[in-house]
């Protein structure tokens, strides 16, 4: 059977692809929520900003801590069992932020919601390593990772109409019911392609003659496998790399909103709104030139190492017309800036889960993947959000933060160039008894 011939009746692959973008969605409601609502947490709890930074980034303590455990856990338990788990604990906890009373249990809400939403990410690019082959695998991995970025598009507006109407536990109560119906959903629908009911013959053979991930079953020791992970350069120069787009974004995930409000005097809704502009640019951009464009240009025969090579060097570059933000006393030259910046980094990620699907071992995909979102969030969801709420404190401003996730953005870009090296599997010896 031709490829064309599955492309018409095989659609099960693309439904799941669409299943897991709908799931980092709303992983990044939560996280959209406390940004856009973070000035009315403030005043509610009577945070001062060093505080408020707390509350983002203790969220980030526990999805980072818990990367490779739930990363070993995917591997050798499936995508299915947990992140089911993971999903109904984490709406529930997300219920209950509506109802709190004192800034203890705000943190420990927050750290706990942290623990439970860790295995989105890994298991998306597992599941799509699985579902996907490699010349195949470009688009979804930009459609898992831009929907972090549309969750801002339409989560943005969403919870500022909320905190606007009603108030800010309105917002998160709102947000945990949707998580849990659709959960409901993902519980009924998701497994992998061999055990999948609704997959036809057709379609299951065709991923499992192209994909060499189908399979994929655990072939070391997990401290074994992190031993040879870790002492890799490829791990590093990926992890490093893939941090420069980290740290911006995850900076401008959490602190776009209230940049917006302090600079530029808006209010919760007007600021809601224009955070949406810039996010709606690099979901476009994730899509089209992360996704859609590496496998176009993939199917039409050009090496994918030369691809992933000039895109993430376009892409990084431009990243940096976002530093433009903080030399303009316009908003909408702000916005412009801030647009062109995301919309150049965004471009770069779908490509970083790619390359951890291809240079990962056997068996430990969602182990890598793990690694490299530990490293994400450890400099960028910990560092970038806690380090930004104490610049902003002594220094009155934004500037220097934003300069900061320019020097990290540099630093990643030449990790890519002259760490990463080769694209080629990670090969793990048997390891002698």
């Amino acid at each position: 059977m031709s490829e064309n011939t599955v492309k018409r009746t095989g659609h099960t692959r693309w439904f799941i692809s669409s299943l897991l973008s709908s799931m980092i969605i709303l992983n990044y409601f939560d996280r959209v929520a406390i940004s856009v609502a973070a000035p009315a947490i403030q005043d509610s709890f009577h945070l001062t900003a060093t505080e408020l930074g707390i509350v983002f980034s203790i969220y980030t303590y526990s999805y980072t801590i818990m990367q490779i455990p739930v990363g070993s856990l995917l591997d050798k338990f499936g995508v299915a069992w947990v992140t089911r788990v993971g999903m109904l604990i984490w709406s529930l906890l997300t219920i209950s932020m509506a109802f709190l009373q004192g800034k203890l249990l705000l943190y420990i809400v927050r750290f706990l919601i942290g623990i439970m939403s860790a295995s989105a990410f890994p298991a998306a690019s597992k599941a799509t390593s699985l579902w996907f082959p490699p010349k195949e695998r470009g688009l979804p991995n930009s459609l898992f990772d831009s929907a972090a970025k549309f969750s801002n598009v339409i989560g943005a507006p969403l919870v500022a109409f909320l905190i606007t109407k009603f108030d800010w536990r309105t917002a998160f109560l709102s947000i945990g019911i949707i998580n849990v119906l659709f959960t409901l959903l993902f519980w009924w629908y998701y497994e992998k392609p061999e055990k999948h009911k609704r997959v036809s013959d057709d379609e299951l053979n065709y991923i499992q003659e192209n994909n060499v991930s189908a399979n994929d079953e655990q072939a070391n020791k997990l401290l074994y496998t992190l031993k040879v992970l870790f002492t890799n350069r490829k791990v590093w120069g990926l992890m490093i790399g893939f941090t420069g787009y980290g740290y911006t974004f995850n900076l401008l995930l959490t602190w776009l909103p209230t940049f917006f409000k302090e600079n530029y005097g808006m209010d919760i809704m007007s600021s809601g709104l224009l955070t949406a502009v810039p996010w709606l640019i690099a979901t476009i951009s994730g899509i089209l030139v992360g996704g859609w464009l590496v496998d176009y240009l993939i199917k039409r025969g050009y090496k994918s190492q030369k691809i992933y090579r000039i895109i993430i060097i376009s892409g990084l570059c431009l990243g940096f017309v976002f530093l433009g933000s903080i030399f303009t006393d316009n908003v909408v030259i702000a916005m412009i800036c801030i647009s062109i910046g995301l919309a150049g980094i965004s471009a770069t990620a779908p490509i970083g889960w790619s390359i951890s699907s291809e240079i990962a071992p056997t068996g430990s995909i969602s182990l890598l993947s793990s690694i490299v979102n530990l490293a994400n969030n450890l400099f960028g969801g910990i560092i970038a959000t806690a380090l930004t709420g104490y610049l902003v404190d002594k220094t009155g401003s934004f500037n220097l933060s934003f300069i900061v996730a320019g020097f990290v953005l540099l630093l990643g870009l030449i990790f890519y160039i002259y760490v990463l090296g080769d694209i080629k599997q990670i090969k793990v010896p048997q390891k002698k008894k």
